[in-house]
């Protein structure tokens, strides 16, 4: 098991051929049997890893915002809406995201400040526990930020009789 942050980088660059293949491999299996097992795993690996150990996420990424999740950080902040938005927040035209990194609720030992109050794609990382895994393209970038998600889609592998270079 790769639990250490630093290590997944550079074990997913030797990777990327064979997850090519693995995506392939992915498509003989319904995307129930994936997300059944892909679930299960990932409710293993939640209770062995230690995000708080980590906090790549928190230290790479910009989750997106609920419109009314401004609001409350804002708030959090004693800031105006305005200057909320304007200094802590970007949009790609459709969708309006935290553009700070690290997460400007990061503690330093990897906690967050506002945990209870997190926004709400924070709450629901890494995502593993959505429907139809097999599709969803920020499970593999986050392959090489999250040791969770590294753990669990290197063992569904084995799961779903994958090999590779054997």
């Amino acid at each position: 098991m790769v639990t250490l942050p630093e290590q997944l980088a550079p074990i997913a660059r030797e990777k990327q051929i064979e997850n090519i293949f693995f995506k392939k491999h992915l498509r003989n299996f319904s995307s129930k049997q994936v997300d059944e097992i892909t679930h299960q795993l990932y409710h293993t690996y939640s209770k062995q890893i230690d995000c708080t150990a980590c906090g790549n996420c928190c230290k790479q990424l910009e989750p997106g915002l609920m419109e009314e999740e401004s609001g409350k950080f804002a708030e959090l902040l004693n800031l105006p809406l305005a200057e909320f938005i304007t200094d802590f927040t970007a949009t790609d035209g459709t969708s309006r995201y935290l553009k700070t990194k690290p997460c400007i609720f990061l503690n330093a030992d990897c906690t967050c400040k506002i945990y209870t109050q997190r926004p709400q794609a924070c709450a629901g990382y890494p995502h593993l526990d959505s429907k139809d895994i097999k599709y969803k393209k920020s499970i593999w970038d986050n392959y090489t930020l999250c040791p969770i998600v590294f753990n669990v889609l290197e063992e569904l592998k084995k799961e779903l009789g994958f090999t590779y270079g054997k």
